[in-house]
């Protein structure tokens, strides 16, 4: 196992056995953590009980802890969430395979479309005063590591010439917030379809692309999705 395998298996919680109400049906995990998720967001997390949650769902309290043995568990894979499947995107596309701007803009892209799906802005959640707990540091941890890749991705642009007016740092930093800007956004900018790909092009504009490149980059993106499927 890498440590990118063994980071990406950190923090997920593990629940108590399934023990489905029959007065529930679909995925009633997943409807826990939408439930969550909305009182979360709406209330905060120190004000949400888990009395509140299971009663959003249709659950006694203690049916609740069959699926999350604490309240902290459901902040934990709603946080995990927001960072899980773009670094598994990162590790099966290979985008060091790639050129190093094509690898970018698509990370950037599968970074945004996660960010902007579902009813609910998981993003934020990160804003929240608890996830600053030593019990999230695993959280800063992980999020650090989706820097990294990025910052990858921007040093190999450098070195390939393909973003030769870049600073990494710099753009790094720049990138990353353009990204996570999506967090804070008016909730119709999150829905929108278009939203991915123009930041995606905003982070290669950051990142000292030539606009040459930009225009190309939808053939680019095509040519490189066919290889790593060929």
């Amino acid at each position: 196992m890498t440590s990118l395998d063994a980071d990406l298996t950190y923090g997920r919680p593990i629940g108590r056995p399934r023990v489905i109400p029959k007065e529930l049906t679909g995925d009633v995990r997943e409807e826990i953590l939408a439930a969550a998720a909305a009182l979360f967001e709406r209330d905060g997390y120190t004000s949400t009980s888990t009395r509140a949650i299971g009663v959003a769902v249709g659950l006694r309290q203690a049916s609740l802890f069959h699926y999350f043995a604490r309240k902290e568990d459901l902040l934990t894979e709603l946080l995990d969430q927001t960072l899980r499947p773009t670094l598994e995107f990162a590790r099966r596309v290979s985008l060091e395979s790639m050129e190093a701007d094509v690898a970018l803009w698509l990370l950037t892209r599968e970074d945004v479309t996660n960010l902007c799906r579902g009813p609910h802005n998981l993003g934020a959640l990160q804003l929240l005063p608890e996830v600053r707990g030593p019990q999230f540091a695993w959280f800063w941890r992980r999020r650090q590591q989706l820097f990294r890749v990025y910052l990858s991705q921007i040093s190999r642009g450098i070195a390939t010439g393909l973003l030769p007016q870049a600073d990494p740092d710099t753009a790094g930093d720049l990138v990353f917030g353009l990204v996570e800007s999506v967090i804070t956004a008016r909730s119709q900018l999150r829905r929108r379809a278009t939203t991915p790909t123009v930041i995606a092009d905003g982070a290669l504009r950051l990142s000292g692309a030539r606009q040459a490149r930009i225009r190309a980059m939808p053939a680019l993106v095509a040519r490189s999705e066919n290889a790593q499927t060929a």
